[in-house]
């Protein structure tokens, strides 16, 4: 839990700002040259901040999460500084933790070169290449001994299992603390209970969210693996599911060669149907983030959230073996207000974006296109989706079977996705890459 956030809660941020950056100063070494707001995350704020040494200049990165209520969620910024003392001896490519602050929810770490943000990057051999270094480090890292290793709320047991449902009680406590229940999680939830794996092997160190934008390159290389916020103790297959899930929005060239090079660093084979069973619990969690709420970008929201309802349950199809018949589009209803959302798109893409030099405005011109899309498509299909949604519930019986309840879902998330679809861009087609059976 976040420490004396019941005490300070009602301060003023810029108060812990300004202790916050002049602590940076003081671990650093030297009076503070330039601070740059960096992108990313949904818990905390991040800065790549350089700071003036004798003869040098430390370039050092600072995450902070700004004090909040005591909550069911572990995943503190002290939790991340423990991680980073976990892995500091396992030689892999990763920051260096440089301090922790006693009261607020900081760190400070080395800078890191690089960018994350893989589509950037042209070059699929490049790209794959990249890959197979991300899989040689999850190989290293998993099979690094955990014995001594502990984290704030982590779980104790000597079986993977034990692991997995204490990260199941994590996320349903997570979820339950909103007061709002979805019951396409409660589906969930229940499945990932019921069908729990229990292999043999040993516990691993789990980075609980790898893959593309969750790491940095330079000149054609991994540089590091970034944001171990969500590590823990568990099952090393859950890593692989994070890899498919971010391959989802930013993939690589042939995600089958990624699986087999990690085969090849870990000398052993993958197990496919827990790699199935971790794309649910992968797909649950971002889901319940959602659900959260811990972001306010409505573009975001609306994009995210239809894109990942639609992945959980397709992951969920996948690892139950349940076929499901996914409902063609509605059409859409005539109006006469097309033209006015269209002059306003335009304007926003062709007027205001191009003529602003501010990244910022650039940026939420963007986000509010992506509202306008949305509300677009309401318009035009909203009325008919209200139907259908009403008819789809009047034919619920009071028990249903799993198959019968995942196809009710599949119907609502079809809808929703519908009306995400232009606003979504891209990544509105896309799904899990195909997981491909042992390599070895």
């Amino acid at each position: 839990m976040d420490g004396g956030t019941a005490a300070r809660a009602t301060e003023d941020p810029a108060d812990d700002e300004a202790e916050l950056f002049a602590w940076v100063a003081d671990v650093c070494g030297g009076p503070i040259r330039s601070i740059t707001p960096a992108s990313g995350g949904n818990r905390a704020r991040s800065w790549a901040i350089d700071v003036e040494v004798p003869g040098n200049t430390k370039e050092v990165f600072v995450r902070y999460a700004p004090r909040r209520p005591s909550s069911a969620e572990p995943y503190t910024t002290h939790r991340e500084a423990q991680v980073y003392r976990a892995i500091a001896p396992i030689g892999l490519r990763a920051p260096r933790l440089i301090a922790v602050h006693p009261q607020l929810q900081a760190l400070v770490t080395e800078r890191a070169p690089g960018i994350a943000e893989f589509r950037r990057l042209m070059d699929a051999p490049t790209k794959q290449a990249i890959a197979a270094e991300l899989m040689t480090n999850l190989a290293r890292l998993h099979a690094h001994p955990t014995a001594g290793i502990t984290l704030d709320a982590g779980s104790q047991g000597p079986r993977i299992a034990d692991h997995v449902r204490a990260e199941l009680a994590i996320w349903r406590a997570m979820l339950d603390e909103t007061g709002r229940p979805d019951p396409l999680l409660t589906l969930a939830f229940d499945w990932l209970d019921t069908n729990l794996p229990d292999p043999d092997g040993p516990v691993a160190l789990v980075h609980g969210d790898a893959g593309p934008g969750n790491f940095l390159f330079e000149n054609g290389r991994l540089t590091a693996l970034i944001d171990w916020e969500l590590a823990h103790l568990g099952d090393p297959m859950e890593d692989l599911a994070w890899f498919s899930m971010r391959c989802v929005m930013e993939p690589v060239p042939d995600f089958a060669v990624a699986i087999a090079d990690y085969e090849r660093a870990a000398g052993q084979p993958i197990d496919p149907a827990r790699i199935r069973y971790h794309r649910v619990l992968v797909s649950a969690r971002v889901v319940v983030i959602r659900h959260r709420n811990v972001t306010g970008e409505h573009a975001h929201a609306i994009v995210s959230r239809a894109l990942n309802r639609r992945l959980l349950i397709e992951a969920l199809a996948e690892a139950n073996g349940t076929p499901i018949a996914w409902p063609a589009p509605i059409l859409a209803t005539p109006n006469s207000r097309g033209p006015l959302f269209d002059a306003v798109l335009h304007d926003l893409r062709d007027v205001i974006v191009p003529r602003s030099t501010d990244q910022q405005v650039i940026a939420r011109a963007k986000s509010a296109a992506k509202v306008i899309k949305y509300l677009q498509a309401c318009d035009q299909f909203g009325p008919a989706i209200e139907a259908a949604e009403q008819v789809a519930r009047s034919e619920l019986g009071s028990q249903m079977s799993f198959p019968q309840a995942l196809s009710f879902f599949a119907g609502q998330a079809s809808r929703e996705a519908q009306l995400a679809s232009s606003a979504s861009g891209g990544i509105a087609d896309r799904h899990y890459p195909a997981l491909p059976e042992s390599q070895k």
